[in-house]
C-alpha cells in the first residue's frame, strides 16, 4: 500500500491506495521557496519586465491605486505590498496618496480581519483601504474592447493617477493563467462586465493553460488596458504555497514571463489516463464548491472516459456563490445548462455547468461538509463521508483491477497527455 496525503481544509487526509492499482502522484515539479521572499519581489520590481523602473513612472503628489487579491486566493499580499510601497515612498510618492483596492470581482466582500490577515497591521493603518464591490452604483465606463464587452471598473481606480495591480499567477481553467489582467477583469470590474466576458468560457480555446487565440485572456488583456495600468507585480507560489520567483513590470510581458515559468513547473505529462483519479486543493482554495471546483475541473485531464473522479473538498463556507446555487436547482441537466451559458451567460453558472460537464464523462464523487441530499440532487456527483468509502465505491464502479492516480493540488496542477 502506498499512503498519500491529500490537504482538506485547514488540516490533512491520509489514504492508503494498494500498490496494484497506484500509478503514481501527479504534482507539480518540487521547487524549493526563496530564502527571502520580501527580497525576491524587490528585486523583480526594481529590474522590471519591458517597463520603466517603478520610481521612474510614480510622481510626488500622484494618487495610486494598487489592486490586490481577496481573501479566497490567501495571498500573503504584504510581501507584494511592501516592496512596492518602499518604491513609491522612494519616489516622492505620500502614504495618504495611496489606496489599496482588494480585487473581489463576484466574491462577497472581505471581512476587516481578514484585510489584516492578508495585507499586515503596517499596510492597513498607514494607507487607505477599499474594497470593491461589482454592483457598485459608481462604476466607471473606461470603453469597449474588441470582444464587445462594455469595460466597467472601480471609480477609486480609475480616478487614481498611477494603476498597479498585484497577485499570483498560477492555472485557471478558462482563462489560461491567473495573475496579470484578471487583477482588473474580473478583479476591480463591474458584473455585467465579468459576464459578458465570462460568458466567452465554452469557446474551444478558453482553457487551463492556453492564452494563444483563448478570447476570454486576450479580452481581459484588453480590459487592463483600458483601465491604463501602469505596473504589475506577480508571483509563483509552489504547491506548499511558497513563493519561488517574482515578476513585475509590462502589463502583458511580466505576466507572460511569469506564466511561462507557471507552466513550466505544474504542467504534468501523463503516458495514460487513469480509471480513476483522486484530488483536493485544501484551505483556502477549498473554501467553498463555488472555488473548489478548479480542482476537480484540472482533474478530469487525467481521468479515462467512464472512469470516477474523486475529490476532497471542505467546502466550509458552502456552495460559496447564489447564481451556482440558484442555477443548479433552475437548469437539471448539461443540454439546459449549456443553453444558458451561450445565451443568457450569468456570473457563478459556470460553476455548475462545469460540474455537469465532468458528469457527462466520468463519475464524480465528493467527500465534503456540504448536505449529502442536496449534492446528490443537484450538483451532479456521490457524495461520501469519507474518502476511504470513496475509493471503494470507485473499485466497484469500475472494477478492482482499475489504475488511480493521486493529485492532491488539484489546482496547481495541469495533466498533459
Amino acid at each position: 500500500m502506498t499512503e498519500v496525503i491529500f490537504p482538506y481544509g485547514s488540516n490533512q487526509v491520509r489514504l492508503a491506495i494498494p500498490d496494484r492499482n497506484y500509478l503514481g502522484l501527479l504534482d507539480a515539479k518540487p521547487v524549493e521557496g526563496v530564502s527571502d521572499p520580501n527580497k525576491t519581489v524587490k528585486e523583480a520590481i526594481l529590474n522590471p519586465i519591458d517597463s520603466p523602473q517603478l520610481v521612474d513612472i510614480a510622481q510626488p503628489g500622484q494618487s495610486v491605486a494598487i489592486v490586490v487579491d481577496d481573501h479566497t486566493r490567501g495571498l500573503p499580499c504584504h510581501i507584494l505590498i511592501n516592496p512596492l510601497l518602499e518604491q513609491l515612498r522612494t519616489a516622492g510618492i505620500k502614504e495618504n496618496d495611496v489606496t489599496i483596492i482588494f480585487g473581489t470581482g463576484t466574491h462577497r466582500a472581505t471581512t476587516p480581519e481578514e484585510q489584516e490577515s492578508l495585507l499586515c497591521d503596517v499596510a492597513c493603518q498607514s494607507h487607505k483601504v477599499a474594497v470593491h464591490s461589482c454592483d457598485a452604483d459608481d462604476l466607471v465606463r473606461v470603453g469597449t474592447t474588441s470582444y464587445g464587452t462594455e469595460v466597467e471598473i472601480n471609480r477609486i481606480f480609475h480616478e487614481a493617477d498611477l494603476h498597479l495591480l498585484t497577485g499570483d499567477i498560477g492555472y485557471h481553467y478558462y482563462a489560461g493563467f491567473g495573475g496579470g489582467r484578471k487583477s482588473v477583469l474580473p478583479a476591480i470590474s463591474g458584473r455585467a462586465t465579468i459576464n459578458k466576458n465570462h460568458g466567452m468560457l465554452t469557446h474551444g480555446l478558453a482553457s487551463t493553460g492556453k492564452l494563444e487565440g483563448n478570447p476570454i485572456h486576450l479580452d481581459m488583456t484588453e480590459a487592463a488596458k483600458l483601465a491604463r495600468t501602469d505596473f504589475i507585480v506577480n508571483f509563483v507560489r509552489n504547491t506548499k504555497k511558497e513563493i519561488i520567483a517574482a515578476y513585475a513590470g509590462d502589463l502583458e510581458q511580466a505576466f507572460l514571463k511569469g506564466a511561462q515559468f507557471a507552466d513550466s513547473m505544474g504542467r504534468v505529462p501523463i503516458k495514460e489516463k487513469a480509471d480513476i483519479v483522486i484530488t483536493s486543493c485544501g484551505f483556502p482554495k477549498d473554501i467553498n464548491l463555488y472555488q473548489g471546483t478548479k480542482a476537480m475541473v484540472h482533474a478530469l485531464g487525467a481521468v479515462k472516459d467512464g472512469g470516477v473522479l474523486i475529490a476532497l473538498l471542505e467546502c466550509r463556507e458552502g456552495i460559496g456563490n447564489q447564481v451556482f446555487e440558484d442555477w443548479a436547482h433552475k437548469y437539471p441537466s448539461f443540454d439546459a445548462l449549456s443553453h444558458q451559458i451561450q445565451t443568457n451567460f450569468v456570473m457563478g453558472g459556470h460553476k455548475i455547468f462545469y460540474m455537469a460537464q465532468g458528469a457527462e464523462r466520468v463519475h464524480q464523487y465528493l467527500i465534503s461538509r456540504l448536505d449529502p441530499k442536496m449534492l446528490e440532487k443537484h450538483y451532479y456527483v456521490t457524495p461520501f463521508k469519507t474518502v476511504e468509502e470513496a475509493l471503494k465505491a470507485a473499485f466497484r464502479q469500475v472494477g478492482h483491477d482499475s489504475t488511480v492516480w493521486a493529485m492532491p493540488h488539484g489546482t496547481d496542477v495541469l495533466p498533459s497527455t
